[in-house]
């Protein structure tokens, strides 16, 4: 059994400027703290493995690879299913700070559209 504060971790990610904080991993499954500033994104990419991420703060424009898109805040949570396509980019004022778990360990393909 293990236990994570989640106000600690983002306050360690802002003040150390950590986009990516692990909260806990196994060879099936590992779940992380996301924290981007106004602006910030990720590449177009997908991963092997279905994965979440829950909005505790901020607001985010999350696209598809064919353009699609669909803004999320706080307290909404999306799927990506294996191999699907996405980028997340912070819109809002305040940072973006994400609750991401997906089930594979620490290290698993990161697979961006430029590689495809």
């Amino acid at each position: 059994m293990e236990f994570a504060n989640i106000n600690d971790t983002m306050r360690t990610a802002q003040n150390e400027n950590k986009r990516f904080m692990p909260l806990f991993g196994s060879d099936t499954f590992r779940s992380w703290i996301l924290y981007f500033r106004p602006g910030e994104h990720t590449d177009m990419h997908y991963h092997q493995s279905p994965e979440t991420f829950l909005v505790l703060q901020g607001k985010a424009s999350v696209k598809g690879l064919k353009g699609e898109e669909r803004i999320i805040e706080k307290n909404e949570i999306v799927f990506f299913a294996a191999k699907d396509y996405y980028q997340i980019t912070s819109i809002g004022a305040e940072p973006l700070v994400l609750v991401g778990n997906r089930s594979e360990a620490f290290g698993g393909d990161h697979v961006t559209a430029e590689e495809e």
